[in-house]
């Protein structure tokens, strides 16, 4: 198994990230422009793994954790699945499901503009009709909104073992690319900010925080490209590496967050500055597909 991307897979991963700077930057992640959704459509994130696209979850996964990078929208990630496991039921934007524990009700993410909804569980997903005439409210990450409604019955199910896990890996590199904005983030602030005439980098304390952020992020980078080559070559253990990645993108997000916040000192938490929405999205992001615990620690009974 060839984890090297090659060089389409780099040209891709690179023009995605450009294309994110200059018209999707993060610090703009609070409001969004008005037709950003019709042209992330039409840059064809929303349908690479679609019948007929001929891309691997491999390439899906590099882009999609440049798009992360970037706190691209939710429904990117339940648009794709939808895209790749119904079609022909479903066209437009799907938001993201999640049930609402205690309740005969879901919330959906990204509401917005979507007429359906995926909801995710260990076993499949399903496809809901989700009409786009609920109040919306915001969530804990300030570029996500949220819906409510009853619960209805699916309007299609997919039960193919791959489904639950290319969502899941769809998540977790959203979560990798938020590792990765977060520890740029903080090692470009630790280069500007200086303190004693000197870059606050300099001290040893901030460098080993920058040097901590910097090894998980290439951690959980390294096992979301194993479990995209695992899912495209179908191995028999690809649910388990799919979850490893995911529990390890989700904490990379979450410590590196933190981390970010740290570097930034009393500056990094205030609401004008981004330092907050990488953590804020890393908390969102841990409530997607969430990695099953039982099966990480199978091997280890």
């Amino acid at each position: 198994m060839d984890l090297t991307p090659n060089d389409e897979q780099l040209a891709l991963q690179t023009a995605t990230a450009d294309w994110c700077r200059d018209n999707m930057p993060l610090e703009a992640a609070r409001s969004r422009r008005a037709g950003l959704w019709q042209d992330l459509e039409a840059m064809g994130w929303s349908a690479m793994t679609a019948p007929g696209m001929d891309l691997d979850h491999a390439t899906e996964a590099l882009v999609f954790a440049e798009l992360g990078r970037f706190l691209a929208p939710m429904g990117l990630i339940s648009t794709a699945a939808a895209n790749r496991w119904f079609a022909g039921s479903f066209e437009g934007k799907a938001g993201l499901a999640l049930p609402v524990t205690g309740s005969d009700a879901m919330r959906i993410l990204d509401p917005v503009e979507a007429g359906t909804a995926v909801m995710w569980s260990a076993q499949s997903v399903a496809l809901y009709a989700a009409p786009d005439d609920q109040p919306h409210r915001p969530t804990i990450d300030l570029s996500t909104l949220q819906g409510r409604q009853p619960s209805t019955s699916p309007v299609a199910v997919s039960n193919a073992p791959t489904s639950p896990l290319h969502l899941q890996l769809l998540s977790a590199a959203y979560a990798v690319g938020c590792a990765d904005a977060a520890r740029d983030m903080a090692a470009d602030y630790a280069r500007l900010r200086e303190q004693f005439d000197r870059p606050i980098g300099w001290f040893q304390a901030l460098k080993h925080i920058c040097s901590d952020m910097a090894v998980r992020a290439a951690v959980a980078r390294s096992q979301l490209y194993y479990a995209a080559c695992a899912l495209d070559a179908k191995d028999g253990e690809a649910a388990f590496h799919v979850a490893a990645a995911k529990r390890l993108a989700d904490q990379a997000a979450i410590d590196n967050g933190r981390a970010n916040i740290q570097v930034h000192g009393g500056i990094g938490m205030t609401d004008e500055a981004a330092p907050h929405l990488c953590l804020k999205r890393a908390h969102l992001l841990q409530f997607i597909a969430p990695a099953d615990a039982a099966l990480l620690l199978e091997d280890a009974a």
